[in-house]
């Protein structure tokens, strides 16, 4: 009768490992026998609150209520176990096992809803609004210090970021991915395999599911092209899109791009006067 217990436990963990969003925003790093583990450890901690909760209901909390003169039964655990007694000799395990699948389920639910109300909160800086940090600014002010944050950014955005913030740190190149689709005008230059130079933003990191992630594609909103000489991989720029038009888009698979670096016209032009000295020193 215990080994129906692993069924809360699957069935609970997996249920909150997929639903919670920072969890499935990880979900394509978790591989083989890692993805089982980390479910059973979530659902038998989920199991094991709602088999406390049982026994805490069962121990202290009365069987009947009074109200208006009628006794009226609160006792769930004898009232299921009473429907079972016609269908089984073991019906006082099987009922503990029922009220602890429903119980875990329920524990599941309520655990990643806290996960979402926690990450709703970041997303509109409501806990920093109440900061200490925040109160005595204001205090010395003498007026409530309003949010620094005053972007257009929909909830589904601002949560998309934090989601992407916390995966995307472990990796530099994924972390330059999102400054430049975080901060307007925070341009690139993408050299790829074949020698091709892009540079514009980042406008999309893709969505992860359950065999891959954000990272496998991006796209961006190309500002100039050019290439890479085959001899010295000198850079020389062909192509100015804004020239044409602003509703350009390019899809670029990760693997294919060699180096990444912040672009700055005003960098790259400095560089190009100085090459230019060299080679007439040199000559």
């Amino acid at each position: 009768m215990l080994l129906l217990l692993i069924l809360p436990i699957l069935v609970s963990g997996y249920s909150a490992f997929i639903k919670n969003p920072y969890h499935y925003y990880r979900l394509h790093r978790y591989e083989g026998q890692l993805l089982y583990l980390e479910s059973l450890r979530i659902g038998f901690m989920c199991t094991l609150a709602s088999f406390l909760v049982i026994i805490s209901l069962n121990a202290f909390v009365p069987p009947y209520i009074q109200l208006c003169n009628y006794s009226i039964n609160i006792n769930v655990f004898e009232f299921v176990k009473s429907l079972l007694d016609t269908l089984t000799e073991n019906s006082e395990q099987l009922t503990w096992v029922i009220l602890t699948t429903l119980g875990s389920l329920l524990v599941s639910k309520i655990y990643v809803s806290l996960v979402k109300f926690k990450l709703s909160l970041r997303a509109f800086d409501i806990l920093d609004a109440f900061s200490i940090r925040r109160i005595k600014i204001s205090f010395k002010r003498k007026k409530w210090s309003s949010r620094e944050d005053k972007s257009d950014l929909t909830y589904k955005e601002r949560t998309k970021i934090i989601l992407m913030a916390s995966v995307l740190k472990d990796s530099p190149l994924d972390h330059l991915f999102l400054k430049s689709y975080v901060i307007d005008g925070f341009y690139l230059m993408l050299t790829m395999e074949d020698r091709k130079v892009y540079i514009g933003r980042v406008i999309s990191l893709g969505e992860p599911n359950e065999s891959s992630g954000m990272d496998q594609e991006i796209t961006i909103t190309p500002y100039i092209s050019g290439f890479r000489n085959e001899d010295n991989l000198s850079l020389k720029l062909t192509t100015k899109y804004t020239d044409v038009s602003n509703d350009v888009s390019l899809v670029l698979r990760q693997d294919k791009i060699i180096s990444a670096t912040y672009f700055s016209e005003s960098i790259y032009e400095e560089f190009q006067l100085n090459q230019r000295k060299n080679l007439i020193v040199i000559s």
